[in-house]
């Protein structure tokens, strides 16, 4: 999936977030030219800095989607999207700290989660 279909994706799920991510593409090309210091990122640097950033929000709206349709556990959201389950439970902590997402009760031990509207 190319940048801007991506970013285009994580706007749908989270329009906040994907603005944020937005603006930071947008000032690769200043990033480029040098800060008021003169240091100047590589397209290497920038990349270093915004893939692992991009595909972070990309997992997370993921889980956004799957939630939209119907309540899940996170063994049951890793296994839908071959993740890890600490990466999965690691952005629900995320998304609920972000008032996005919350429990919506318990399976036995296991805490199931949903999407806010």
């Amino acid at each position: 999936m190319e940048a801007q279909e991506t970013l285009d994706f994580i706007k749908a799920q989270d329009p906040e977030g994907g603005e944020r991510l937005k603006r930071l593409l947008d000032k690769k090309s200043s990033l480029a030219e040098g800060n008021v210091y003169g240091e100047c990122f590589t397209e290497r640097q920038f990349n270093l800095v915004f893939d692992p950033l991009l595909s972070s929000a990309f997992e997370k709206a993921r889980i956004l989607e799957l939630l939209s349709a119907h309540d899940e556990k996170v063994a049951s959201l890793a296994a839908q999207l071959s993740m890890d389950k600490a990466r999965v439970f690691a952005h629900l902590l995320d998304l609920v700290k972000r008032n996005m997402v919350e429990i919506a009760g318990f399976d036995e031990r296991h805490p199931v989660f949903k999407k806010r509207w």
